[in-house]
Parts: C-alpha cells; structure tokens; sequence
C-alpha cells in the first residue's frame, strides 16, 4: 500500500505541486474569490481589458464581422454536435462492435483510438484555449461598445478556465443578432484556434521536422477487438511492421495503399518481428472492415509511423532543434504532440460549448431563439425541456460504451 502511494505521487508528481499551488493560491485569494452553486469559484480582475479596447479601436469593422459569421458557424455547430450526439448513442445501443463517438478527454486518461494525453500539453492547451474562448467573448462585446465588467479566472473541480462578464444592463438593451455575435464569438473562436493549430502543424512545422528523419516502418499499439485476425495471429503490439505481401513499406500509408486493394477473406502476409527481435512473417484472413463491407480488415489501432532521425541532428543545436519541433509536432508519437492536442481539445471543447444544455453558449443561443419564437414564459420552459433531454443523451454516451465494455469483460 505505501509503495504503491510512493509510486503514485512519483507518476504524479507535477499534476499534484500544480493543483497544491492552485489550493495555495485560494486559500491566499480566498477573500476575494466568489462562490457560486458550492462547485463554482470565481476570481475577478480587470486583467486583459486594456489590451482588448486597443484591439477593437484598431480592428472594429472586422471583429464586428467576425461576430456575425460565428453567429451561423455557431448554429451550424449546435445542430451538428446535437446531431452527432443523437447518431452516436443509436450506434452505442443497436451497432455491434461500435466504438465510443464520445469520451472525456483529461490527462494521463487513453483515449480511444487516439491515445494518452500528457499533462503539460493538457494544461497548456487548456489556457490557450480559455484565454482565446473568452477573448472571443470580451473583443465582440466590446465591438458593439458593451463594457466588461470584469475579467477573472474560474475553478470547476479540477477545470480551470476563464470568464468575461459583459455590463449586463448593456448586453440587454442589445439587438438579437449582437447577443448572438457575443455568445458565438467563445466557440467561434475556439474554431480559428483548432483551424491556425492544424495549418500550423501541416504546412510549417511539420514539414520542417520531416527533413530531419528518414521513414522506418510503423506500429500500432492497440487491437481492435480480441477476436479479429491481427489478435487472433499473434502480430505483436509496438513492434515495427516493415512490409505487406513482399511489398516494403516505410510508412503505414504505404502499407494502407496495397491494404485496400483487399478484399474480406483474403491472405496477407504482414512482415514484422517476433518476441526475440527476429524477423517474422505473419498470415492474417481478412475480415470485412466495420465502416466498409467490401474492404479488408486486420483490426490495429493507435497506429504511429516510425522514424529514424538523420546524423546532423542526433547531438548539438540540431538535436535541440529536432527535440524542440518534435514536441509541437509528435512525430516520435505518431504525430500526437502539442498541436494535434490543441486542435482536438479546441475544436472539442468549442463544440461542446454548443450543445444545447443550460451552461453553454449554444444552450444560451437556442433559449433566447425559443424565447422569441414561443415567447418568455414558454419559450423558457421549452429550453428546460431540451436541456434536459441533451443533457441525459450526454451522459448516455458517456457512460453506456463503459457500462457495455465492463459487462463484455464479465460474460
């Protein structure tokens, strides 16, 4: 039990002096934090506004553009996250073998699918992403002259985030259409934010490492399902596969182009290694693939190309540079480094923003439309309804793939 405590806080050693120094931080600030609904703490400042006012004297006309066209990204958003979630659970309750569409996403939690996320990463992604979400908020409102009242940060549990609060005696007297540009502005933002994190990583940095290594096969590290041909013949996990039906393959799109030409039912060599390191060929029948009947299918997951960095940048100011853009990109990770991880959790987070529950901007966007169209009283009890509704489906798709997966294990 103590050795197993001591390994605990080794693992977790930096997560625990992070949250320790965030208590420390409370307990100090304590007088000036407010308590909302016993789980919400909110700390006030006037932090950033300076800074927005500069940038909405200089950019008013496009921030003001930018409100109106997340207003339609915003809608477009909400009905296809509600839509999502609706698909999601009919394939969790009717589709065997389905996978889970929907899963919290924290550090150190495997992913399905994707994989681990590290904490640093999550941290770092998480205040860049709040940061750019309620700035998205603050420079709107501010655009159609709404003060902000303050700025401040917010602690959930363990989430951290931040919040603006715009004069709400200003915001009511405000047309729909700029009550709407204000709300979409958060996940609108978090949209360019996942969008500048991918161009990033596609077309700068990642091109850039590439120069840097030399292909060398790849891995996957997880299968599919037990009983799918990749299991069932023993191809080992984290192993390097070098080639297909005599075919050498670098990357694991070489391998997927002679993949496809298969069909379910046929025999494919799979060239990689056994347990002592020994080259090993390996037969696997092909099964249909789930999201294709007519492909073949080996069943591998968690797959990550493996490469071989070139002597310049094996020591000195070139292995610093290799190491510097392999954390932004992953590359060594199967292209899961910094940036892969502030697009997904970005655009994640920007889309749950949109669901149509009472604590979100989508939720606020659908109930002053309802209220319009139903009027007040009614409009407010149909939001209610809805809200209630999506927030059961929510937590359907979290925990049925769980509760499923845990009686499979038992039968």
């Amino acid at each position: 039990m103590v050795d197993a405590i001591i390994n605990f806080i080794i693992n977790y050693k930096f997560v625990i002096l992070f949250y320790l120094l965030i208590a420390i931080f409370i307990v100090v600030k304590w007088k000036k934090i407010d308590s909302q609904a016993k789980i919400l703490l909110l700390y006030r400042t006037k932090f950033g506004i300076t800074f927005i006012n500069k940038v909405v004297k200089k950019y008013r006309e496009w921030v003001i553009l930018l409100g109106y066209i997340g207003v339609g990204m915003g809608y477009i958003g909400l009905i296809f996250i509600s839509g999502v979630l609706l698909k999601n659970l009919y394939d969790v309750l009717f589709v065997a073998n389905s996978t889970a569409g929907v899963s919290v996403v924290l550090p150190g939690v495997n992913v399905p699918g994707i994989g681990v996320l590290p904490f640093w990463y999550w941290l770092i992604a998480l205040f860049f992403i709040a940061l750019i979400h309620e700035f998205g908020h603050a420079v709107v409102a501010m655009a159609h002259k709404i003060k902000l009242d303050s700025t401040g940060i917010a602690f959930i549990g363990p989430i951290i985030g931040a919040f603006v609060e715009p004069n709400n005696k200003q915001m009511s007297k405000q047309s729909d259409i700029v009550k709407y540009s204000v709300m979409a502005a958060g996940p609108f933002f978090n949209f360019l934010l996942a969008a500048l994190a991918i161009l990033l990583l596609k077309f700068a940095f990642f091109p850039l490492q590439e120069m840097m290594v030399e292909q060398d096969g790849f891995t996957f590290s997880e299968y599919v399902n037990e009983s799918y041909p990749a299991a069932v013949e023993g191809l080992p996990l984290d192993t390097a596969i070098m080639g297909i039906d005599g075919i050498e393959t670098t990357t694991f799109y070489d391998f997927a182009e002679v993949l496809t030409c298969k069909s379910p039912g046929d025999q494919v060599t799979v060239s990689s290694f056994d347990e002592e390191g020994n080259e090993k060929d390996y037969i696997l029948t092909l099964i249909s693939n789930p999201d294709d009947e007519s492909k073949g299918f080996m069943g591998i997951n968690s797959i990550q190309n493996n490469v071989k960095v070139k002597e310049p940048y094996t020591s000195g100011i070139g292995e610093v540079a290799y190491y510097t853009l392999d954390w932004f990109n992953g590359m060594s990770n199967g292209g899961k480094g910094f940036f892969f991880w502030l697009y997904l959790l970005s655009l994640g987070i920007g889309m749950f923003n949109l669901l149509p529950l009472g604590i979100t901007d989508g939720g606020q966007m659908l109930q002053l439309t309802l209220s319009r169209t139903h009027g007040i009283k009614k409009g407010n009890k149909r939001f209610k309804q809805v809200s209630l509704l999506f927030l059961v489906i929510l937590l359907l798709n979290l925990i049925l793939p769980f509760a499923k997966n845990l009686i499979m294990s038992l039968i």
